[in-house]
């Protein structure tokens, strides 16, 4: 393994040891994030976590199959593509590595490990082309902050960031200063105690404000933490749903509902989504299934219903 190779895996150590955080069990859509009752045979939260102690103890042919696991039922989930690029890297697969890191970018714009990793793979592979644009990405995003996107944890993390890419482009054999960063996201200002489940009801709590792309940054943190947990992916549909971007919501919802078919609170967004797009046939199917999953009634059926009956109501007035 290269001098580099073991250089950037020093730094993926300390990355995903920030990401441990034990879950308290509660019941679905609030207070803690629940535990979610996987029907497949991968627990993609659980998955996860292994990768991340398997990454931690430098078991990387462990690290990539249970990254694999986690990105076989959440394929587009950021920090997972960020740490099996990592692996891939360790694993002197950096053509491999390339794919996972741009998919992370794809996913979360802003997430500057990922572009940092991804423009150092490229100088490895003797691509300063495609690393330069990496750079002018990172640049980009740096001058685009203010005092009210950013905070000083960003704008710090993006500018050594860009330290970092520009002496890989200046053919240094060791990048000075690169630090064992954690991938969280800035905009909310937490300390390093803050736990999944805060960030998770801080996102309630904005969510409750209408305050949706706040509530989608602290959601993203808490799933960079925990891995993919059917209560975060059900509120960032939910609020990707709110700023009108149903196709996103509608994977988000599809993710939620492949780890945990049952989810009521899932069942009915995706329910509502069908409403709001006109899709009333696929709607009444969602109450179909909550029908099934609510033997005794539940407050998810009984809202989607009432939402389906006032579609109707308008509808034949309408005709009429």
């Amino acid at each position: 393994m290269s001098n580099r190779t073991n250089f950037i895996t020093a730094a993926a150590l300390t990355v995903a040891s920030a990401f441990v955080t034990p879950l308290i069990a509660a019941p679905s859509g609030g207070g803690a994030i629940s535990e979610p009752q996987p029907r497949q045979k991968v627990n993609p939260e659980q998955s996860y976590k292994d990768g991340i102690e398997a990454l931690q103890s430098g078991e990387y042919k462990l690290a990539e199959k249970k990254f694999g696991e986690v990105l076989s039922v959440a394929g587009d989930h950021p920090e997972a593509n960020y740490y099996m690029g990592l692996v891939k890297v360790a694993r002197e697969k950096e053509k491999s590595a390339v794919r996972y890191f741009k998919k992370a970018i794809k996913e979360r714009d802003n997430f500057v490990e990922a572009r940092e990793q991804l423009a150092i793979v490229y100088t490895g592979l003797e691509k300063p082309e495609d690393a330069e644009e990496q750079l002018a990405a990172l640049r980009e995003i740096k001058e685009a902050c203010t005092e009210d996107t950013c905070d000083k944890e960003f704008v710090e993390r993006t500018e050594r960031a860009i330290a970092n890419v520009e002496a890989a482009l200046s053919g240094a054999s060791e990048v000075s200063g690169l630090q064992p960063i954690a991938p969280v996201y800035a905009q909310l200002n937490y300390g390093e105690s803050a736990s999944a489940d805060v960030r998770y009801g801080e996102a309630i709590r904005l969510i409750n404000q209408s305050r949706y792309d706040e509530a989608i940054t602290a959601l993203n943190v808490a799933q960079g933490m925990v891995g993919p947990n059917p209560d975060i992916l059900n509120y960032l549909g939910y609020s990707h749903r709110k700023l009108g971007l149903f196709d996103k919501a509608q994977a988000y919802y599809s993710t939620a509902l492949k780890i945990d078919p049952d989810h009521l609170g899932a069942n009915e967004y995706l329910g509502e989504l069908y409403l709001e797009v006109g899709e009333l046939d696929k709607a009444r199917e969602q109450l179909a299934t909550l029908d099934r999953i609510c033997e005794f009634g539940c407050a998810e059926r009984e809202d989607l219903a009432r939402l389906i009956e006032i579609k109707d109501s308008t509808r034949t007035a309408a005709v009429d």
